[in-house]
C-alpha cells in the first residue's frame, strides 16, 4: 500500500505489546508505511528488538518498556512520548491476555488477569487517548480472536467492544476509535496479512470519518506441520 495514500508518512504511533505476535507485525507493517513507531512491551528486549527491526527496514522507531494494565506504566509511558515527541498522532492497542483453561475450571485469579490484561488495559490507553490525542488521531483495539469462544474470553471480547463504543460517542469527531476482532491467533506475516492490513487501513486517511466499528477479520489458517509419525514413516 502506498504510504501516501495511507497519510501516514511522519505520524507518530504507539504500537503496545509490539514483542511479539499481532504486535510485532503492526509495528513492522506502520514503520513500513512511514510512521515513526513507539513498540510498548512489558519486555524491554523485545521492544527493543522489534525496534530495530523496523529501522533495519528502513522505518523510525524507539522502544518503550510499558504493562498498560499497570496504571502507573500507562502515565509514565504517554509521559515519555510526550516528552519525546510532543505529539501522538495514533495508538493501536492489542490485547494480550491468554487462557487455556476450560470455563469450568476457571478460577477467579485467572479471570482477574484476564480483565487486567484486556479490559482494563483496554480502559486506560482509552482515557490517556482521549487527553494525548486531543488535536485528531486514532486508536485501534486488537480484540481477542474469535476462535477463542470460551465464554469468560468471549465476555473479555465484548467489554472490549463496549468500550469503544462508549469511547467514540466521547471523543471529539476529529479521533477515530475502531477495533478489529482476528479469527485466529497470530501465525506468522505471512498469514496475518489481511489483519495487519485492516489495522493499518483504520489507522489511516482512507478510514476518515469511520467510527465506532469492530471489524471481524477472517485470516487463512497456516499449514498444519506434519506429525512426529508421518516423518517416521517417511524415512527409509
Amino acid at each position: 500500500m502506498d504510504s501516501d495514500l495511507l497519510g501516514l508518512e511522519k505520524r507518530v504511533v504507539m504500537i503496545t505489546g509490539a514483542g511479539r505476535g499481532y504486535g510485532r507485525e503492526l509495528a513492522l507493517a506502520y514503520g513500513a508505511a512511514g510512521a515513526t513507531v513507539i513498540a510498548v512491551d512489558p519486555d524491554v528486549e523485545l521492544a527493543t528488538q522489534v525496534a530495530s527491526e523496523v529501522e533495519e527496514r528502513g522505518g523510525g522507531a524507539i522502544p518503550i518498556r510499558g504493562d498498560l494494565s499497570v496504571a502507573l506504566d500507562v502515565v509514565t509511558t504517554f509521559a515519555k512520548v510526550d516528552e519525546l515527541f510532543g505529539v501522538l498522532d495514533g495508538i493501536v492497542h492489542v490485547t494480550r491476555g491468554q487462557s487455556q483453561t476450560s470455563f469450568t475450571e476457571l478460577l477467579e485469579a485467572e479471570w482477574h488477569e484476564l480483565l487486567n490484561a484486556d479490559v482494563k488495559s483496554s480502559l486506560l490507553v482509552l482515557q490517556h487517548g482521549l487527553k494525548y490525542l486531543a488535536g485528531g488521531g486514532f486508536v485501534v483495539l486488537v480484540l481477542p480472536p474469535l476462535k477463542r469462544q470460551e465464554p469468560h474470553v468471549a465476555a473479555v471480547r465484548g467489554a472490549v467492544a463496549g468500550l469503544i463504543e462508549g469511547a467514540s460517542a466521547v471523543f471529539p469527531e476529529e479521533v477515530r476509535v475502531n477495533g478489529v476482532i482476528p479469527s485466529r491467533e497470530p501465525a506468522g506475516e505471512e498469514y496475518d496479512r489481511p489483519l495487519v492490513r485492516a489495522v493499518l487501513g483504520l489507522g489511516s486517511m482512507v478510514s476518515e470519518g469511520v467510527h465506532g466499528e469492530v471489524l471481524r477479520v477472517r485470516l487463512p489458517e497456516p499449514p498444519t506441520p506434519p506429525e512426529l509419525y508421518d516423518l517416521l514413516a517417511d524415512l527409509p
